[in-house]
């Protein structure tokens, strides 16, 4: 992540990320969301170490049989889509509070539909759309 301002400093970081190029990112209350083209998404929370520039890796989703290439959450945080395999995965934080709290994931459903890649996506009202 990057500072707007003049300097552009790098204010956020989760290094080397993935095997692959990554595509997209999305973020929601302390949580940073990377999907790559080697088919994963990484889920991040900021580290406990006093580095704020500093994330941990929480879990991976290893749904995609192809490239995840756009991420869209919901206005709520709990519901994360990604585009490339059309999947929707639904987070379940098990009632815990803290940076150790569990992130269980499952799969809520496949989009299905597009002939092609899907290659950008955003969430709209109580829907996706993509193209």
């Amino acid at each position: 992540m990057w500072k707007t301002s003049s300097d552009m400093a790098c204010i956020d970081s989760v290094g080397s990320a993935h095997s692959d190029a990554v595509n997209a990112v999305a973020s929601s209350d302390g949580i940073v969301y990377t999907g790559s083209a080697d088919g994963k998404i990484k889920v991040w929370r900021a580290s406990t170490s006093g580095d704020r520039r500093k994330r941990s890796l929480k879990t991976t989703l290893s749904k995609h049989n192809s490239s995840a290439n756009a991420l869209a959450l919901t206005p709520d945080g709990a519901g994360l889509a990604s585009a490339g395999g059309g999947v929707m995965e639904r987070r379940d934080d098990g009632g815990g509070d803290g940076d150790d709290e569990e992130m269980d994931f499952f799969l809520a459903c496949c989009l299905k539909g597009h002939k092609g890649a899907v290659l950008s996506l955003v969430c709209v009202s109580d829907g996706f759309v993509t193209w």
